[in-house]
């Protein structure tokens, strides 16, 4: 924007980028308001008759700040994602920008370039070139972004030239902002179109355990069967760690930041089952969806995720979420004083052939000096990433943790009796 112009400021529920219109506008002072109270809404910086804009989505709720910028054909070429840590200052997460080969290249076109940064408060960043947008490669490095360009000031309401800063600028000469009330056209929307990004949240994880519960996907319907004992896990310190077993030391032995009474606690392997055909017969086949420690017999009535320390929900995207790694096609719980030895343990057993498996892939490897133990179990599909989350019961007081394999996350729970019993004869 050119800094001696006049720059309009405009409040809403959102901005439609292709046709430079307000959703929802509202003035000055509802907005204030909403500010105040940390709902959401919408503030667009742009010069008159444009379609070039700046758009600030504003929710202090989720401690959320977003920034995108259009260009003068109504496209957007650049995201900001900050996060509000201190009442005083924002947190550069991720800055994303588009590069267009030509005028009448459409928005977000496949053969835009991007280049993306993604920083994390520890100090650790990332930065994805992509050339040719989704008809190239990537080249993946470190982002070396230094620390006064990872945190900014939260703005004070109406003082909105200091959204330039996190974009690469933080000077606007001459610019004068000018707050416009616009009223909304006949027929208009006037919901929001966006949202703050949330994390991944976590779905049916006591159905996961609930023999007969079933889930639909767009492949097929799923039966749970009866929960699989995995043995009693003894957690000496009440820290409980999430982990393949395979690895070497890594971060997860540091066991999550939410700790329980020591003691022993039954573990269950959860598994459900669906029906395919194979060379003309129905065949039955099973799934290991989830696992579990069950720290008592009380129902779990809200979700949390279990943290590790130094980990914030807040810096979450959409659909990210904290979890452990796998590379071996299993996961194990242990406790925090002897997981990484335990790990080693169980690597050495699988190693030398000594290691024994149940049925189902369940191993147990005790330690008899600490009296701790490891329980290992297959991780569903195999490799991947997993969510570990936290069961309270009615009172607060921790019920479970389960470790979801995602396979049926994203699935539809059908009501009880709901198709074809396929239970096992």
């Amino acid at each position: 924007m050119n800094g001696t112009e006049i720059i309009d400021v405009v409040y809403g529920e959102g901005w439609d980028f292709g046709r430079g219109v307000v959703l929802g506008p509202i003035g000055a002072e509802a907005a204030a308001a909403r500010d105040a109270a940390g709902e959401p809404y919408a503030v667009v910086l742009r010069q008159a008759d444009s379609l070039g804009a700046i758009v600030a989505h504003v929710d202090w709720s989720h401690h959320y700040l977003g920034l995108w910028v259009s260009d003068l054909h109504g496209r957007r070429f650049m995201e900001v994602d900050l996060r509000r840590l201190t009442a005083d200052r924002l947190y550069l997460t991720c800055r994303r920008g588009w590069a267009y080969p030509d005028e009448g290249s459409p928005e977000f076109a496949s053969d835009a370039g991007r280049v993306t940064i993604e920083l994390w408060p520890d100090g650790r960043g990332t930065q994805i070139v992509e050339p040719q947008g989704d008809m190239g490669g990537s080249r993946h490095t470190t982002a070396d972004v230094p620390e006064e360009q990872r945190w900014f000031p939260v703005p004070e309401f109406g003082r909105w030239k200091g959204l330039l800063a996190p974009l690469g600028s933080d000077q606007a000469p001459g610019c004068e902002l000018r707050e416009v009330v616009e009223v909304a056209r006949t027929g208009e929307a006037c919901g929001p179109n966006w949202r703050a990004p949330r994390g991944m949240r976590p779905r049916h994880l006591n159905e996961l355990f609930t023999p007969g519960a079933r889930f639909s996907t767009d492949r097929q319907e799923y039966t749970v069967w009866d929960p699989i004992p995995a043995g009693t896990l003894r957690l000496p310190s009440g820290r409980l760690v999430a982990r393949d077993p395979t690895y070497g030391e890594c971060e997860q032995d540091a066991g999550f930041t939410v700790t329980v009474a020591p003691g022993d606690y039954p573990v269950q392997l959860a598994s459900a089952g669906y029906t395919a055909e194979h060379e003309g017969r129905t065949l039955i086949l099973d799934e290991y969806t989830a696992a579990r420690v069950l720290v008592s017999e009380r129902p779990a009535v809200r979700w949390e995720s279990a943290l590790l320390p130094g980990q914030d929900e807040r810096l979450l995207r959409d659909g990210q979420f904290y979890g452990f790694g796998v590379d071996a096609g299993t996961g194990a719980f242990a406790d925090a004083s002897t997981a990484a030895d335990l790990g080693r343990r169980f690597w050495d057993g699988q190693v030398s052939g000594v290691l024994t498996e149940d049925d189902h892939g369940i191993a147990v490897v005790g330690d008899a000096a600490t009296g701790t133990n490891l329980i290992a179990y297959p991780s569903g599909r195999g490799d991947g990433a997993f969510p570990v989350w936290i069961g309270r019961d009615a009172d607060g007081e921790v019920a479970c943790f389960v470790a979801d394999m995602l396979i049926l996350n994203g699935a539809e729970l059908l009501p009880t009796g709901a198709g074809e019993d396929r239970s096992p004869e």
